[in-house]
């Protein structure tokens, strides 16, 4: 009996792992039923809205720092029209694949080259990845007394490295290396080292914002460590990053709440810890969802 197509193997075994992924943070959620039942009843109004607009803002910190970004690169378009291709491309990234995020930056800058974008896409995501790296290696370095010191002596220097990691050198052989493997000539090269530190940093701001987002949603559910914002943020980094090494998660779902669930306990109650977790994901999608439908109403409105 013929085997099916090696694409069509690959699919099936990341919706496998993807089901998996679910059932398990179901099966946790499950598991502790009966305790989150009483905590339930902490949620509160004020801090879900306040939570919906610091994500709110860091979304739109993420597009300010994009057109900056996309300045640098001569990629031109209006606001209204820019603004619609970014946040539907946020959306992009619960398609498997995320072919549509591609697609829909390289209509809205026509008639510039699409090698163009794609290469001011993936500087995006070199500096937002060095972001998260600081923010997650800056939670370690100043969590209260829950890691072990190594950890806490060895986060400045993984910072430095990351640091490192974005001077030209480095940078211009593994763009190169990236545009041989697909067969393309590469469009341009890539920002300076101080653009590229300028970009990172940008990036930070919307990281620290997300943030303020889920201390707000865990302050009202139950206590947590004075000066632990920080290592909060970098708990939701962490979490992050795991969400994108899975790609088998359209946007990590389940991955990002699942690593919340596990590394949250370490600072405030367990608890908090998962319902927290479920409600940023909602507001989350809830910014995401409004922002598209925003600036897709503004540029169907005063025009594409």
């Amino acid at each position: 009996m013929d085997q099916p197509p090696k694409g069509t193997r690959r699919k099936v075994y990341r919706w496998i792992l993807f089901a998996a992924t679910l059932v398990a943070v179901t099966w946790f959620v499950w598991m502790n039923a009966d305790r989150l039942a009483a905590y339930s009843s902490r949620i509160k109004a004020w801090a879900v809205l306040l939570s919906f607009l610091a994500v709110a803002a860091a979304y739109l910190a993420r597009f300010a720092a994009w057109t900056r970004l996309a300045l640098l690169f001569g990629l031109h378009a209006p606001v209204r029209k820019a603004g619609r291709a970014y946040f539907l491309s946020v959306l992009g990234r619960y398609i498997p694949g995320k072919l549509g995020l591609a697609l829909i930056r390289i209509e809205a800058y026509r008639p510039q080259p699409p090698e163009r974008v794609a290469l001011a896409t993936g500087t995006e995501l070199v500096t937002a990845l060095s972001a998260a790296f600081i923010l997650m290696l800056g939670g370690i370095a100043s969590a209260p007394g829950t890691f072990p010191a190594w950890m806490k002596w060895a986060a400045p220097a993984g910072i430095l490295i990351t640091l490192a990691l974005l001077s030209p050198p480095v940078l211009h052989r593994f763009a190169g290396l990236i545009f041989r493997l697909t067969g393309r000539k590469q469009p341009g090269r890539l920002p300076g080292y101080g653009p590229m530190l300028g970009l990172t940093a940008l990036y930070i701001i919307p990281g620290l914002l997300q943030g303020i987002g889920l201390y707000v949603l865990l302050l009202s559910l139950g206590p947590v460590p004075p000066g632990s914002y920080l290592t909060i943020t970098g708990a939701y980094y962490t979490a992050g990053l795991a969400g994108m090494l899975a790609v088998f998660a359209p946007g990590g779902l389940g991955v990002r709440e699942g690593i919340l669930m596990l590394v949250l306990p370490l600072v405030v109650p367990k608890e908090s810890a998962i319902i927290a977790a479920l409600l940023l994901r909602f507001v989350m999608i809830a910014v995401e969802l409004s922002l598209a439908g925003i600036s897709g109403a503004l540029a169907a409105r005063w025009g594409k």
